[in-house]
């Protein structure tokens, strides 16, 4: 097999999740560490006005593009230009990020980073479902989410070098940081171009509608009831901090976090395609709903540090295995635009998650708010239980008795 990015052919040897996974691990060392740098960084020079609309734009442009890069990507040969395109673009931010001074322009190189994920998320997740082997939609789901999880904690390592939590983020150590996570977005680029194969799209032709395909509605409306209790962990960040903790002290239990969170994908996702996908999902938001409440009742630190590190199995168990769900129940001619209305779904469930979990916090206190929304979660996991056993097929119809 050559290697040219035109090539129309299945993967041979190392199987697509794992390239792709490759492919996540280099962008997310590299965009990891920047990701953390950069808020702080235009606070100093902008305040934090210009963070909050610089943030909030990128994600507005990202929730926008997830949905419809999917829908595109249903309608292509191949879904490769796609997923290309918005690496591609992620890697020019960064140059940019080196070159440029003045505030908005770093602001503009932050949206077209997130401009680059919500190109290609979509496109990259219906590629793995559309190369996955009969029986191993799990497995490889599960190998893309180990490689992608252990590239972000490559990048926190990266920011914890550097002084994150520590040191003052001027202009010197962005600038190093972002020298540091260049190469690895170059490595990221060259992957997708010369070691991704273009694999053609699965399913004939659509029409050019564009809806949320029927037979996965029930499962998005669960999934978005459960991701209004997935607030941003900044708050989790923030709870630790009423507890003591410096913020260095944080940034390191995200190492130990993120290590528990990608050990257990890919053995989640394996045993998924042997025993069922809910079990994993059900186990998982049980998982986030307890350990959000001991959180918020946490009397100290030692408690606290337990059960974040705990909520790093939710993640592990369920962040593979739910795409994999999502690759079951669609048709190979829907799956872009399933995984962009599924990424679009998390992403206005967590917006408007963070908007309550800020209300409640204000407005009751933290123990409160991570109290309902522990609440909320054991109540998707419940619902989706039910629905589990309404899905679940009942038994063969008995044989018509023979005739006489």
């Amino acid at each position: 097999m050559s290697g040219s990015p035109g090539e129309a052919a299945k993967p041979a040897g190392v199987s697509l999740s794992t390239r792709l996974g490759w492919v996540s691990f280099f962008n997310d060392a590299s965009g990891e560490a920047i990701s953390r740098l950069l808020p702080l960084y235009l606070s100093t020079i902008g305040g934090p006005g210009l963070v909050g609309v610089v943030e909030g734009l990128a994600e507005a442009v990202a929730l926008g593009l997830k949905a419809f890069s999917g829908w595109i990507s249903d309608h292509l040969e191949s879904r490769k230009p796609l997923v290309s395109a918005g690496y591609g673009l992620s890697a020019l931010a960064k140059v940019m990020m080196l070159l440029v001074g003045s505030p908005l322009l770093l602001g503009a190189a932050r949206v077209l980073d997130r401009t680059g994920k919500g190109l290609r998320g979509a496109p990259r997740d219906a590629m793995v479902a559309d190369a996955a082997q009969v029986g191993r939609m799990g497995r490889d789901f599960g190998m893309t989410r180990f490689l992608d999880t252990l590239g972000a904690v490559a990048g926190l390592l990266l920011a914890l070098a550097l002084g994150l939590g520590v040191v003052t983020v001027d202009a010197a150590l962005f600038h190093r940081a972002v020298l540091w996570a260049l190469p690895a977005a170059a490595v990221s680029l060259l992957l997708v171009l010369f070691w991704v194969p273009r694999i053609p799209r699965q399913g004939g032709r659509r029409r050019l509608d564009f809806g949320v395909p029927r037979e996965i509605r029930a499962y998005l409306a669960l999934v978005m009831l459960f991701t209004l209790a997935a607030s941003s962990d900044a708050f989790l960040l923030l709870r630790g901090q009423e507890l003591g903790f410096s913020l260095r002290e944080l940034l390191l239990l995200l190492v130990p976090f993120n290590l528990l969170a990608a050990l257990l994908a890919l053995p989640a996702g394996h045993l998924s395609d042997r025993l069922g996908r809910l079990p994993f999902l059900l186990g998982g938001w049980t998982v986030y709903g307890l350990c959000y409440a001991a959180m918020g009742w946490a009397p100290g630190k030692a408690a606290f540090a337990a059960a974040f590190l705990l909520y790093g199995c939710f993640y592990g168990l369920t962040e593979g295995v739910e795409k994999a769900l999502l690759g079951d129940l669609l048709r190979p001619e829907h799956r872009g635009t399933g995984f962009g209305a599924f990424q679009l779904a998390v992403g206005l469930g967590t917006l408007a998650a963070s908007l309550l979990m800020g209300w409640m916090w204000t407005a009751w206190g933290s123990a409160a708010a991570f109290t309902v929304t522990a609440g909320i979660a054991l109540l998707a996991a419940l619902l989706l239980g039910a629905w589990a056993r309404l899905r679940r097929p009942g038994p063969a119809p008995a044989p018509p008795p023979p005739r006489s």
